[in-house]
Order: C-alpha cells, then structure tokens, then sequence
C-alpha cells in the first residue's frame, strides 16, 4: 500500500484526536496543544480541501496559539477556507486581539457571500468596540450592495448608537433584505426616533419581508401612537404574514388600543 502525502497523514491523526474515525485509538490521545501545532501549517497546505479542514479542526480545538494563522487564511484563494478560518476565529471570539479583530471587519468586504455571513457571525461573537466598526459607516457608502446588505447585518448583533445614521441609509437601498436588516437593527436599537420609518415601511414597503419585520419590531417598542398604523394594515395589506404581525403588534402594545 502506498503511504499518505506527509500533509494527509498529519491531517488525519489531527481528525483522529476529535473521535472522527471509527477505529480503535490505542495509544494516548495527543494533547490540544500538540495537535494544533501540528494543524497549523496545513493551512498552507497545496490542497484546498485540506486546508479548508485544518481550519474546521482548528475552531473546534479554540486553543489561541492558531489565532495569527487562521487571520492569514481569511486571504486564502479559496472560499471556502476563507469561510472555515472565519467561522473558526468566531470560535474563540474572546482570545481575539485588536488586530484580528480588524481583519475580521475587513474581511465584511469579501467577493463571497458565504465568507461574508461567516464574518458576521464570527463578529456577532465578540466584543468589539464601537470605535473599530464606525470605519464600516464609511464603507458602506463606498461598498456595493452585497456588501452593503453584510454591513448593516453585521451592525444589527450591535447595538451602537452610531448604527443609526447607517441604518437610515440603507432603508433607501434597492436591496430588501438591506431595508430588512435595516428595520431589525433599528428595532434592536431601540431609538424611539426610529418608529415613524417603521410605521412608513410597515405601510409602503414593496417588500412582504420588510413590512412584516416592521410590524414585528413595532410590536417591540411601538406606543399607541403606532396602533393606528398596525390597524391600516390589518385592514389593506394584500398578505397573510404582515397581518399576523400587524394584529401580533397590537395586542403586544397593549390592551387599551
């Protein structure tokens, strides 16, 4: 039989620490710390796949010590370990520097879609200070609409007084699900400023989702001065959702509506 490229060989005894294969371990399992640094440098692996799983297998040890690397590969050529090394970083959110944190951000620009919505989700995991994500509300009026939709939804896990001029923008956007996340950040924010612009996309939104996002977040922080708009659209809206979410709205501000 033919032995494994040394890199294949190192990969599979790395998997074999996490119970992955079915057989018999009979020698001690390897520590933490000695399996990471044994997958480190598979992240410059010639093969993709294997690089994309030396990343996996990294997020699911969390040890640190792989943090530098796994920020390198956010600029893999291949999506999908860009995507994998994101989605590790999340992983250990609270071991991650300044630094890391910053490419994390930079990284909300990435051609990919899925790269983009790991980096949310790693981003929504940490703890990151409001002064390093005021950059994206430059970016957001130089980025396209891709990225723009990633931006307010990497926003949204916030809740950052400064989001609110961002959110504004993007309710002009073309995108509906950049005006949705737009509405959803501005019901996390809880800015009472805020509620005229839902009651407006709750009643002349073209879009199903975003007039019923509105509806809901009415339902979370709305008066009795919203009801009259939940009740017009409980009454002319074409569709189901947005009805429920309307009537849902009312009984949720209260009983004397």
């Amino acid at each position: 039989m033919l032995p494994f490229p040394t890199s294949s060989a190192t990969l599979i005894g790395a998997i074999g620490f996490f119970g992955l294969i079915g057989c018999v371990i009979e020698s001690p399992p390897e520590s933490p710390e000695t399996v990471t640094e044994r997958l480190i440098p598979l992240l410059t692996d010639t093969q993709p796949d294997t690089r994309r799983t030396a990343a996996l297998s990294l997020g699911k040890i969390g040890d640190p010590q792989s943090i530098p690397a796994l920020v390198l590969a956010l600029s893999d050529p291949d999506d999908q370990v860009r995507q994998s090394s994101a989605w590790a970083l999340g992983t250990m959110a609270e071991s991650l520097s300044d630094q890391s944190l910053v490419a994390l951000v930079q990284h909300l620009t990435d051609p990919s879609d899925s790269v983009k919505q790991a980096v949310v989700l790693a981003l929504g995991r940490t703890a990151v200070q409001e002064e390093l994500l005021q950059v994206l509300t430059e970016a957001y009026a130089i980025s396209t609409i891709d990225t723009q939709r990633t931006i307010i939804q990497s926003l949204a896990h916030f809740e950052f007084p400064f989001s609110y001029s961002v959110y504004l923008q993007a309710l002009e956007s073309p995108d509906s699900l950049t005006r949705q996340s737009a509405i959803a950040g501005l019901g996390e924010l809880g800015d009472p400023r805020g509620l005229p612009f839902l009651r407006t996309h709750l009643l002349q939104d073209p879009s199903v989702g975003v007039r019923s996002e509105a509806a809901f977040r009415l339902g979370k922080l709305g008066t009795n001065a919203d009801v009259p708009a939940l009740k017009q659209a409980m009454e002319t809206d074409p569709t189901p959702n947005v009805h429920f979410w309307a009537s849902w709205a009312i009984v949720q501000i209260g009983p004397n509506t």
